[in-house]
């Protein structure tokens, strides 16, 4: 009877929970959260103590030939300068049979030309859209070929006017009007730029033109991305051929000293 009574008064106790203020900060560590990264800390802390005492007690004369861990050059003493400070040799990795690697550059191939196939409908699409404002694909596709091969046209600047005067206030005088025809100009192109806000036309007109610019700068980084894609599709192609059980590129000489040329006809 009296452990019921002492369960009804038994008031619950929940854990604090954190402040409005230091959300920001994450949940409140309680104390066993406390203890267990303590207790991770000092496992760690005499660990890092032991391997510092196991260093320090170490023979420098010591040697196994288990610690030659590293095959080939890789030293001062066999390269010389040409040492850069990279131990050259074995790392222990697992060599993949030819199969498996023959395998994966499939796989790769395969996923290149699904992309490739994804980037030539996007390219089309581009297209279309181009040509439906009006733009034309041949400017277009002139560009994208200078841009690949990096021999674009020079860019014409705009030849400076040399003026000459008789003294610093005939200079002054030039200047001075110089400024007024800038100022000139400035007014008329704003005028311009109010006449045309008020026609819809001519705003219609101007983001069509924004439009087709956005879409020819699309199209351009489109095409010169199936481009890439496509000299990497025939890369994986010819790497994954030349690893095919049979000869299928180059003159191969075999170890009986028998060359073995690929185009040329059985006798």
């Amino acid at each position: 009877m009296s452990s019921i009574r002492n369960a009804v008064q038994r008031r619950v106790h929940r854990e604090r929970a954190q402040p409005l203020e230091r959300q920001r900060l994450g949940l409140l560590e309680k104390h066993k959260d406390y203890s267990l990264r303590a207790k991770d800390f000092n496992k760690k802390k005499a660990q890092l103590r032991a391997l510092r005492q196991k260093a320090a007690d170490r023979n420098e004369d010591e040697f196994y030939f288990g610690m030659m861990s590293r095959k080939g050059p890789g030293d001062a003493l066999s390269q010389g300068k040409r040492w850069n400070g990279t131990a050259e040799g074995d790392r222990g990795n697992k060599v993949m049979d030819l199969d498996t690697v023959r395998l994966l550059k499939t796989q790769d191939v395969g996923y290149i030309r699904t992309v490739r196939n994804a980037a030539l409908k996007e390219t089309k699409a581009l297209e279309e859209r181009v040509v439906g404002l009006g733009g034309s694909l041949d400017a277009q596709a002139e560009e994208d070929s200078d841009d690949e091969f990096g021999f674009g046209a020079p860019k014409q600047t705009k030849p400076k006017k040399i003026v000459f005067t008789e003294g610093v206030e005939e200079r002054d005088e030039k200047l001075r009007q110089e400024k007024e025809k800038e100022v000139d100009d400035k007014d008329d192109l704003d005028s311009d730029d109010d006449d045309e806000k008020d026609d819809p036309e001519a705003l219609r007109a101007e983001q069509q033109q924004k439009l087709l610019e956005k879409l020819q700068r699309r199209l351009q980084n489109a095409r010169k991305k199936l481009r890439i894609l496509a000299r990497t599709e025939h890369e994986l192609e010819v790497q994954r051929s030349k690893m095919a059980k049979t000869a299928t590129s180059g003159n191969i000489i075999t170890k009986s000293g028998k060359k073995i040329k690929i185009r040329e006809r059985k006798r």
